[in-house]
């Protein structure tokens, strides 16, 4: 039965009229039923039903278009949980990252354009009897990836090598031209099965094989990746993971926790099992070779390495790579971890970098780095005798009285012939000055000349020339020390530019160039490496006849004109340790 009520007008009886012929009694009419409450979904139910039909088949259409233009990640799903070392590039990446990668590239001469870049993949492959755009290209899919084991002992690298195929047949038409080449002329080649899957296995004709001679192979195509690797036997292995049989890299623990802090929307990756390749040197530590070499107690600290990474992504002024050390904090030494926990920041002694500099490495914990170096050589009498000797350690040495903040920084000049100095930190001025007299005491072994006092900005300067060097050798060395930091530099002239930088408040944080670099990087780094490309390529392009650079040929390389900037910074903790690399393009 129909319970709807129809509210369509004339359903109900209208109240009868007042005998006399006047309006209504309102008293005595007879009033209709009330009607019943409708509800907004009951009301307009007609059109939303269909409309709600629309929306989920829309839904259902976007979510396929997004799975068809997502590349499925086939590759992962097959690499063997044995393996130490993988990487994989995602030819199809994000909107985001292909629009970047593509404005990057499109930046140099030799990759300026699509076309372009196909010929210089087709001419890496002209030894090879098959070419890129003809060959590879109409069939080559999402991701190329490698993957790679270290032997035991001296035998050979297990490698595969993993190409999603976007077509099967295309992608065999090319290995079977392969094949049929100059090279592949060269090896025995049978069919085998394994798992439903047909390999096809190459072994050389030359026997018995010489040094250096070509290696046995095979190939297959597993669940539309074409796999090229070192033995039969890996591809087994490779087929056992796609098809469940054993264990994958992606699905370990040690693989999830290394990747975890990298960024997700990349272009590359690459890993290598800390733990694995740990555990095969400490095996070759047990020959009898290596159980002769005195000295050889172990791996130190390295025992201590769980896993690496890096991953490669694009902005829209250059590339980026991150990457990742993964470290058991147990294992490591007192003195290692102490200095991992306490890195502290570069930024204080980038202050005192001049902006003319084309390059420096800063980082801000040399105290607990050269402590933990020297609990690593351990009581050896010949390394102390010479920290001693220096003047870094012993009763009057400088390590007890370094702050940890350290810099080197250099510049070219026009006849690209650099000037440069070095920047410690220290809470002890004299111990400083006589730690640089000493340096150049051994500099010039014992023939030093006398040493010659100036006075810059209120800053006094110790200038002492080496024998054997003149002054036109753009060598002579000059020091200072001034509130709280000892600098050694190669000339007067250098070390009066650090003292301006310093007291003007004009370091290269000012400099626009470094500020977008640093802008890139990690937070508050720990350690800071940096190079101006663009002033460094264009020394090198306005470089003097007869200057050091004329044999390497580098002044009419078009392809170093986009590049600007270099920057790699770090940080770390006793769990581990992350870095950022970045390329800034002009």
């Amino acid at each position: 039965m129909n319970h709807e009520i129809d509210a369509t007008p004339g359903q109900f009886p209208e109240p009868p009229s007042n005998p006399e012929g006047g309006a209504p009694d309102p008293v005595n009419a007879t009033l209709p039923p009330a009607l019943p409450t409708r509800s907004w979904f009951a009301r307009y139910r007609r059109l939303l039903i269909p409309a709600a039909g629309l929306v989920v088949v829309g839904a259902a259409a976007a979510a396929a278009l997004v799975l068809v233009l997502t590349p499925r990640t086939s590759v992962e799903k097959m690499v063997p949980a044995s393996v130490d070392v993988y990487a994989v590039a995602n030819l199809d990446p994000s909107v985001s990252q292909k629009m970047n990668l593509l404005r990057a590239v499109h930046r140099f001469p030799d990759t300026s354009t699509d076309q372009k870049l196909a010929q210089q993949l087709d001419t890496a492959l002209k030894d090879s009897g098959i070419t890129f755009t003809g060959d590879i290209q109409p069939w080559l899919g999402a991701q190329v990836a490698l993957a790679a084991r270290i032997p035991q002992g001296n035998a050979e690298v297990p490698v595969a090598l993993f190409v999603v195929s976007r077509d099967d047949a295309k992608a065999m038409a090319a290995l079977t031209k392969l094949r049929a080449g100059s090279q592949g002329q060269k090896y025995r080649w049978h069919d085998t099965a394994y798992g439903g899957i047909t390999i096809t296995v190459g072994s050389p004709t030359s026997t018995p094989p010489t040094s250096g001679a070509l290696k046995a192979g095979a190939y297959a195509i597993v669940d539309h990746v074409v796999v090229i690797a070192s033995s039969e036997a890996l591809v087994h292995e490779i087929i056992d993971a796609d098809q469940g049989r054993s264990a994958r890299l992606t699905d370990s623990a040690d693989y999830k926790a290394t990747l975890s802090k990298l960024p997700a929307d990349r272009l590359a990756l690459a890993y290598v099992n800390g733990q694995s390749m740990i555990s095969r040197l400490k095996t070759q530590l047990t020959t009898p070779l290596a159980a002769s070499l005195a000295g050889i107690k172990g791996l130190g600290d390295a025992e201590a390495f769980q896993g690496a990474a890096l991953a490669l992504s694009a902005r829209q002024d250059g590339i980026v790579a991150d990457a990742t050390v993964r470290l058991n904090a147990g294992k490591l030494s007192a003195s290692t971890r102490d200095a991992l926990a306490h890195a502290g920041h570069a930024d204080s002694v980038i202050g005192w970098i001049p902006s003319s500099s084309d390059g420096f490495f800063a980082f801000a914990s040399l105290n607990r780095t050269i402590q933990s170096a020297l609990d690593q050589a351990g009581p050896d009498p010949s390394v102390r005798q010479a920290t001693d000797s220096v003047g870094l350690t012993g009763p009057q040495g400088i390590l007890q009285h370094l702050t940890g903040d350290f810099a080197v920084e250099a510049e070219l000049d026009r006849s690209v012939f650099p000037s440069g100095a070095v920047m410690l930190g220290t809470d002890d001025a004299t111990r400083m000055r006589s730690f640089f007299n000493g340096i150049l005491g051994l500099a010039a072994e014992g023939q030093a000349g006398r040493p010659t006092n100036t006075t810059y900005r209120g800053v006094s300067i110790t200038t002492m020339a080496i024998p054997g060097i003149a002054t036109q050798d753009h060598f002579l060395p000059a020091f200072a020390v001034l509130d709280g930091m000892g600098v050694l530099a190669s000339t007067p002239t250098e070390l009066k530019a650090i003292i301006d930088a310093h007291k003007d408040h004009t370091a290269i944080g000012k400099d626009a160039t470094y500020g977008a670099a640093a802008k890139a990087s990690i937070s508050n780094p720990a350690s800071v490496f940096y190079l101006d490309l663009a002033k460094i390529v264009k020394a090198i392009e306005t470089a003097p006849a007869g200057s050091v650079v004329q044999g390497l040929h580098l002044k009419t390389t078009g392809n170093l004109t986009p590049l600007r900037a270099f920057i790699l910074t770090s940080d770390s903790s006793p769990d581990g340790m992350v870095e950022r690399f970045v390329v800034i393009l002009q």
